[in-house]
């Protein structure tokens, strides 16, 4: 049965959603990796967080855009820009991924701009080795935790996954074995053959 968020703070009813799609899914993270995640969830429920305020109210940044931006900048100031590129493809693939139909990009540029965020993340903080711990295993494993956020967010009642469809064109863009368990579970045989993304 289907939880409901309760009157839990946002990081206390993330934390247990977290921790257990991380045990469901046998991902046993680097330490800082829970943590990065809740903190993720817990910030981007807000609207501010999710999209950039302006004068006609709250959109939703285009990530080349952000990327442009990174790229013109030097590493000290790309750090946030080439953070907030990796958490918001993590987290609209992970938790919105339907909102991605009314765009003209798919989950693969999400996908694709999300580890490459993450990954350039790691080597500017290099000299940082937790920080540069988190964010090489985001992007190594970006699929693995996008399938955290969908089980978090089916649990939390806040997505709809009855869409088999969407679930098996994730299998095929991104190789999501949870995306795989899914349609087996519901009886949907994948076509025999690799996904155009293994992970």
């Amino acid at each position: 049965m289907r939880e409901k968020i309760t009157s839990l703070t946002p990081i206390e009813f993330f934390r247990e959603r977290v921790q257990e799609a991380l045990g469901h899914q046998n991902l046993k993270p680097p330490q800082g990796v829970e943590f990065y995640l809740v903190r993720l969830l817990g910030d981007y429920v807000k609207a501010e967080e999710l999209y950039a305020k302006t004068t006609d109210g709250f959109h939703q940044q285009a990530l080349a855009l952000l990327l442009s931006e990174a790229l013109d900048v030097e590493p000290i100031r790309r750090i946030p820009l080439l953070k907030r590129i990796g958490d918001l493809s993590l987290f609209t693939v992970g938790f919105f991924p339907d909102s991605l139909k009314r765009q003209l990009v798919n989950v693969d540029y999400y996908v694709q701009m999300g580890e490459s965020a993450y990954d350039h993340l790691s080597h500017i903080l290099s000299r940082e080795p937790a920080f540069e711990e988190i964010y090489t295993e985001l992007a190594k494993r970006f699929v693995s935790y996008v399938d955290v956020l969908s089980e978090v967010s089916e649990k939390s009642e806040i997505l709809n996954n009855s869409d088999l469809l969407r679930i098996y064109e994730m299998w095929l863009k991104t190789g999501s074995e949870r995306a795989k368990q899914r349609l087996s579970e519901e009886g949907i045989l994948a076509i025999s053959g690799v996904p155009t993304k293994p992970q």
